[in-house]
């Protein structure tokens, strides 16, 4: 037997495995949703996500809303709940973002939350806006496009500080 044959054996055994010892659950995603934010300033979701077994990642899809394709951010792991940055909404371009979250574990069970809709207001009418503090995680933000259509961050979001990656880029 070829070494990646033993390799394809091994990691079929290790799915199986899991599954028989009763890692069959999706994950499951707690999220409250936040019902605003602030034109201008990159803001943070956070879900709290468990599992049977280990959570392998969680993502936030969003889009302005009525736009035909997401976009998405990966969150990482705070301790408690997985969050992630998404890009400063545009003040008049996004009055509404849609987004969901994405949980997969590490046998490839999947989870997807309801879709959230965030409205864009002023720092007036959002009192409790989720904007982001840490001025590094708004620096190292990396959006991700979902189609080969996309070739920039949507126009609903400003670009500053953020590397988008399309499709094809991906390594």
């Amino acid at each position: 037997m070829s070494t990646r044959s033993r390799t394809v054996a091994a990691a079929i055994a290790l799915l199986a495995l899991g599954t028989a010892a009763g890692a069959d659950e999706s994950p499951a995603i707690e999220h409250q949703p936040n019902s605003c934010t602030v034109a201008g300033q990159a803001f943070t979701l956070c879900s709290r996500v468990s599992d049977d077994v280990q959570v392998a990642r969680v993502t936030f899809y969003f889009r302005r809303a009525g736009e035909t394709f997401y976009s998405f951010v990966v969150a990482s792991f705070d301790g408690v709940n997985f969050c992630a940055t998404l890009p400063a909404p545009r003040q008049g371009k996004a009055g509404t973002i849609e987004y969901y979250v994405q949980a997969v574990d590490s046998v490839f069970q999947t989870q997807r939350s309801s879709t959230y809709l965030l409205q864009v207001q002023t720092p007036e009418q959002c009192g409790f806006a989720p904007v982001e503090k840490d001025p590094s995680k708004v620096a190292g933000l990396v959006v991700y496009a979902t189609n080969q259509r996309q070739k920039k961050l949507p126009e609903g979001f400003i670009e500053t500080g953020v590397r988008f990656v399309p499709l094809g880029a991906r390594k």
